[in-house]
Order: C-alpha cells, then sequence, then structure tokens
C-alpha cells in the first residue's frame, strides 16, 4: 500500500516557490547558489520596511547595476513656471551636481537544524525568509546611520555634525547643541525644528531611541503646562513630538552616551534627504556540512545608501 504525502498548504503556490521548497530540503542537488522567488523576496521587503526604520523614511530605488547615480539640483530658485514667449534657457548646469550611491554585498548566515528540514509539515521556506529579514534589517539599521561607505552604505552620523557656520550644500549636516550628556533642553528642540527649511517638514519625522523618547514624554511646555509629546489613539499611527510624528530605531544613541559628543536625535525629511539603492534579488546558498549540527544558508543582496540633500536632515547634539 503507497502512503502519499499529505497535501500542505505551500503547495497551492507557484512552481518557483515549490522548487525552492525542494533545494532547501535538499530534495533538488543543486551546488551553485539559486535566487529566492519574487514571492518572498517582496514579503522580506515588507518586512525591512517593518523593522528597519531608516528604509521606512528613506527613498528606496531599486536598479539592476551596481551603481546608481543621482542628479542633485542645488538650485535653489523656481524651477517651474509659466510658459511665455521667450525661450526657456536649458542650457545651464551649473546648478547640478551627481552623486554615486555605490551597492554593496549585505550577507546573511540563518541556520536551522536539519530535522526541520525534514519536516514534512514545516513551512521551511518562511523559517528561512524570516531569519533573513531579521539578520538582514540588523544589518542595514547601523549601516544607514554608522557605515563608513566601504563595503557598506555611508550612515547619516558618519558625516560630520556642525552646530555653527553651517554653509548649504557643504556636505556638513547643521546641528543645535541641545543639552548636557543626559539632560535635553526641550527649547533646544524647538530651535532645531526652526532650522528645517519650510519646503521639508511636509514629511518631517524625529528619529530616536526608545530610551530618548521616555524622557521626552515627561517635558511639559513652560507656558501651557501640557507635555509636548503626545501618545497616538491609533494602531500603528506614530506618537508625535511638537507636532511631528516619532520614529523609534533602537541604534541610535542614547541618553548618557560615553562619547563626548553625540546625537541622540535627528530631525528632517529623510525622503529627501537619504537615498537607498538595491538590487531586486537574493541569492541563497545551502551548506550542510560546515555548521553542524545545523544546516546554514548563506544569503545576499546589494544595497547601498548615502545622504543626498545635507539641507533636509538637522541634529540634536549633547556634549
Amino acid at each position: 500500500m503507497t502512503i502519499e504525502r499529505p497535501v500542505l498548504s505551500h503547495e497551492s503556490i507557484n512552481e518557483d516557490v515549490q522548487r525552492f521548497i525542494r533545494y532547501l530540503r535538499g530534495e533538488e542537488n543543486i551546488s551553485n547558489s539559486v535566487t529566492i522567488p519574487n514571492i518572498l523576496i517582496s514579503n522580506i521587503e515588507k518586512k525591512l520596511q517593518l523593522l528597519s526604520p531608516i528604509r521606512a523614511l528613506a527613498k528606496v530605488t531599486q536598479t539592476s547595476h551596481d551603481k546608481l547615480d543621482v542628479v542633485i539640483d542645488d538650485n535653489s530658485n523656481e524651477s517651474s513656471g509659466w510658459v511665455t514667449n521667450s525661450l526657456i534657457n536649458t542650457q545651464d548646469t551649473s546648478c547640478l551636481s551627481k552623486v554615486s550611491i555605490n551597492l554593496h554585498q549585505l550577507y546573511s548566515k540563518p541556520r536551522v537544524v536539519s530535522s526541520i528540514l525534514e519536516d514534512e509539515y514545516s513551512k521551511v521556506e518562511e523559517i528561512i525568509q524570516d531569519k533573513i529579514t531579521l539578520q538582514m534589517a540588523a544589518a542595514e539599521n547601523k549601516a544607514f546611520l554608522y557605515g563608513d561607505g566601504i563595503n557598506q552604505p555611508k550612515g547619516i552620523l558618519k558625516y560630520n555634525i556642525t552646530t555653527k557656520d553651517y554653509k548649504m550644500d557643504s556636505n556638513t549636516i547643521e546641528g543645535v547643541v541641545g543639552g548636557n550628556n543626559g539632560s535635553i533642553d526641550y527649547l533646544k528642540l524647538i530651535e532645531l525644528m526652526n532650522k528645517l527649511p519650510t519646503k521639508y517638514l511636509y514629511c518631517a519625522y524625529w528619529l530616536m531611541s526608545r530610551n530618548v523618547a521616555s524622557q521626552l514624554k515627561t517635558i511639559k511646555d513652560q507656558s501651557s503646562g501640557k507635555f509636548i509629546w503626545q501618545n497616538a489613539m491609533l494602531q500603528n499611527v506614530p506618537d508625535t513630538l511638537l507636532g511631528y510624528p516619532v520614529v523609534i530605531c533602537e541604534d541610535m544613541p542614547s541618553l548618557n552616551d560615553n562619547s563626548k559628543k553625540y546625537c541622540p536625535i535627528l530631525f528632517g525629511n529623510f525622503y529627501d534627504g537619504y537615498q537607498i539603492a538595491e538590487k531586486p534579488e537574493i541569492k541563497i546558498l545551502k551548506d550542510p556540512y560546515n555548521a553542524k549540527p545545523f544546516v546554514e544558508f548563506y544569503a545576499t543582496k546589494r544595497v547601498g545608501g548615502d545622504v543626498i540633500d545635507f539641507n533636509a536632515i538637522k541634529a540634536l547634539v549633547l556634549q
């Protein structure tokens, strides 16, 4: 009597995923890396948006190349208007510049026990997918803030922050001294907000760690007596600080940091200010030998990132 394998819920999905599942389980003898199916990559990208605060706020562009060139218009004059009988001058390119964002290889090494791969009821594709997402999100978060641009993205806080004599378009982030180590002057938060040009306020966010947020939640406006922090009343709606939404990023510096001068709060339009570039594919290689009793997988994707508009991001500095 032949006993047929039970029908699993993932057997109704497309053949690419089926083939990928067979590869994970070792039912297909493939020695080279394979590309994760698009439907699973889409799931990974959606979860990365939730787990990576900078990715959720920044501009993300997919490319088939190893480099993304971004054209920057440094002209502060209006570039739109009404057509007249005069010819429009299209030859002036003095206000244009280019930022080249190189893509770097990001890797993840999820491990599972062999019994999971042998279990016909386990959804191995979801297990691997979730492990890749968590590991890549952790690496991305740090790189988008602190990366040096060598074999990884260039991070926002890797650039120089100046609290005086700021010059626009100088590859420097403008900052405000917001207090001493461990203490934030809320009036300096207002000053920081006023540093951001009006054209960026339409999509401005605060970025800070939960540690910093916990102190700000206790501060009241001296004139009105109201808390400057307002908790959101709806799920998936961010809290606000002085009227602007707050995004929590645990990789941001906390209060009482040991650094002599550090930035616990960023405020700005990260969509205009920071550009992420990536290839829309993730490759994975199975290694059943070098991590026994586990089976290890080596997943890679190419990602880059850099500040493209320094005027769009401001920093609060403690010293």
